[in-house]
């Protein structure tokens, strides 16, 4: 059966959104399942990593869990979904289905929504924007679902643990062409643009390479075996 694969940016006022506008720089990854809520976040600095934990614990009522030696921690809270007009509880009265996790940055949450019919998906962007804003960043008809080999996978955000600097590495190296073979561009004439030395960009960039690698090894792993078979 086909259905509608949706990325959808949205901003309103909720209690994650709201936060988020404090902290615009911290990313959160949401997790919930109808009781409680998880929720990682990441900033680029242990002052700030810290203020947010303090507030969060006040504002969200969130109980830390686990705080990484990098600059991310998971968060624990109760799920407030239905207690206000949510995007949750709009996706479940239009019939349309929410894949996590949700990502909260500037302010602003991402969903993926899957829909069987634009009816339905047109209903949920309009009631939701009776509540705020609603960007469309992707939309796709699809035949099936992605995958997953092996249940025994926690899913994972794939940019979890990346800084602000080491995603704009990434960002300047694939645009200039530095990943290329052979390279468009030099190092040094990048990191110059930036006003940096070569070897604090090179730093960056190798840094954002290695935490790609790890989020995306399980993965990766399961990928390899699969072929080897």
């Amino acid at each position: 059966m086909n259905f509608l694969d949706t990325r959808v940016r949205i901003r309103h006022s909720c209690p994650f959104c709201d936060f988020s506008e404090e902290f615009p720089e911290v990313e959160m990854v949401q997790w919930c399942n109808g009781s409680n809520e998880i929720v990682q976040v990441t900033a680029e600095d242990e002052e700030t990593l810290t203020a947010v934990l303090k507030r969060a614990e006040k504002a969200l009522m969130a109980r830390q869990l686990v705080r990484d030696s990098g600059m991310s921690a998971a968060l624990l809270l109760p799920c407030r979904c239905h207690t206000y007009r949510s995007v949750t509880s709009i996706a479940e009265d239009c019939g349309v289905w929410l894949v996590p996790p949700v990502i909260y940055d500037h302010g602003h949450e991402t969903y993926r929504v899957l829909s069987q019919s634009k009816a339905s998906l047109r209903k949920f962007i309009s009631e939701v924007r009776k509540q705020g804003t609603v960007e469309i960043q992707s939309h796709q008809p699809r035949e099936q679902l992605d995958v997953v080999r092996d249940l025994s996978l926690v899913p994972i955000h794939f940019f979890g643990g990346l800084t602000g600097l080491q995603v704009h590495s990434l960002v300047l190296a694939f645009e200039n062409g530095l990943l290329e073979i052979p390279a468009k561009m030099k190092m040094d004439k990048i990191a110059k643009g930036e006003g940096v030395s070569r070897s604090t960009f090179g730093e960056h960039l190798r840094k954002a390479q290695l935490q790609l690698l790890r989020n995306s090894y399980p993965f990766l792993k399961l990928r390899d075996a699969a072929k080897r078979h």
